[in-house]
């Protein structure tokens, strides 16, 4: 069972949410926080593949879970190639959302007879962002209403047919 830590993925999710130049909006250890915070909101989606271990108090590990999932790779990558993105849409649309929510009360627009001045399109963008990092995440983990299950039924042979 290996173990990784979030900040692995901090360039990638800076890179994902426009943070890249510094001094930073958002420090380390905040996006370390939204990454653990995405993870864990994958975990319903993915029948819960990886779980964060707390070490010395601070839950900060990413680890395998092993149990009830196959893995593509042995270990390392704790973190399948192919799950990093997801965890990065997701941790972006955790702080897309309470960007927005908080960002909610300051579109405004105004207008005199010789300016005009609008930050809605400017919201509208942010949304369109979220909605895009939504449908790509959709994309990769499709929502499935029930997992199917598979077993015989008592009386039925093939041999019969």
């Amino acid at each position: 069972m290996g173990v990784t830590n979030a900040t692995v993925l901090l360039p990638i999710l800076r890179r994902q949410i426009g943070d890249i130049d510094t001094p930073y909006t958002y420090s380390d250890v905040t996006l370390s926080g939204y990454v653990l915070d995405a993870v864990k909101a994958l975990g319903r989606r993915w029948n819960n593949k990886y779980y964060i271990a707390t070490v010395a108090g601070v839950p900060d590990q990413i680890v395998r879970t092993g149990e009830n999932y196959s893995f593509d790779f042995s270990d390392p990558p704790v973190i399948e190639y192919g799950d990093e993105r997801c965890i990065i849409l997701q941790a972006s649309i955790i702080i897309k959302t309470s960007k927005k929510f908080s960002e909610s009360g300051d579109a405004v627009s105004w207008r005199d007879e010789e300016v005009a001045y609008s930050s809605i399109e400017s919201a509208k963008q942010r949304a369109s962002s979220l909605q895009d990092d939504i449908a790509e995440l959709d994309r990769y983990l499709p929502i499935r209403l029930a997992r199917p299950l598979y077993g015989r039924l008592a009386g039925w042979h093939r041999e019969y047919e």
